[in-house]
């Protein structure tokens, strides 16, 4: 039950990003994909490192979301 609900938010992001036109509200759809992600890794992954790998999944995705969100943020003062 749990599973099928993440997998249709993932689905939703998924939409939302792609009919999404601003870049920021993007990053937030990503953000909670990320979320999600990293949840079905933890539940579908039985033994023990299905936990340690959703938790690094998680981890570098979030810095990667950060990145982005950081260069976008520079962009954005260069250009304005």
């Amino acid at each position: 039950m749990i599973n099928e609900i993440l997998g249709g938010i993932a689905v939703l992001m998924i939409i939302r990003i792609f009919l999404e036109r601003s870049r920021a509200r993007k990053l937030v759809y990503l953000c909670c994909l990320n979320f999600a992600f990293s949840a079905l890794i933890a539940l579908y992954v039985k033994y023990p490192a299905g936990g340690i790998l959703a938790i690094v999944y998680f981890i570098f995705s979030t810095i990667t979301s950060n990145a982005i969100a950081s260069s976008l943020e520079k962009i954005y003062e260069l250009e304005g």
